[in-house]
């Protein structure tokens, strides 16, 4: 081998470790901008997931509420119902007895007309 084949493949070897040098850094420039940009998305879509959770969160609470309310009102309405029935449970029971006591005098009445009148 001559000196000339020595330095040129001396260089082609420098050449060589230069590339792989610079391939390398480049590389590792690479996978730190992809490290950031992966570590940026991941922070995205965690906010993302949170922001919808809360949203989710603050619609369930709305419903539940809205829920709260009209079961008060229903409770309230049944009972003022029950309230009404017993009322009127009162006033037809005390209908049912008066008008029954009117039968009665009416059925002594009627028996009263209807017996002949024996004086022993």
């Amino acid at each position: 081998m001559t000196w000339q084949q020595i330095v040129g493949l001396i260089t082609f070897f420098i050449g060589l470790e230069g590339t792989i040098v610079a391939a390398y850094f480049g590389l590792k420039a690479d996978n730190a901008e992809l490290k950031h940009d992966v570590s940026m998305s991941l922070l995205r879509e965690r906010s993302d997931r949170l922001a919808e959770h809360v949203t989710l969160k603050d619609t369930v609470m709305e419903c539940v509420s809205r829920v709260e309310s009209l079961v008060k009102d229903l409770v309230r309405r049944v009972t003022t119902l029950e309230g009404g029935q017993d009322e009127w449970t009162k006033s037809l029971r005390a209908r049912t007895h008066e008008l029954a006591n009117q039968v009665n005098e009416l059925m002594l009445k009627v028996d009263r007309l209807e017996r002949p009148n024996h004086k022993p």
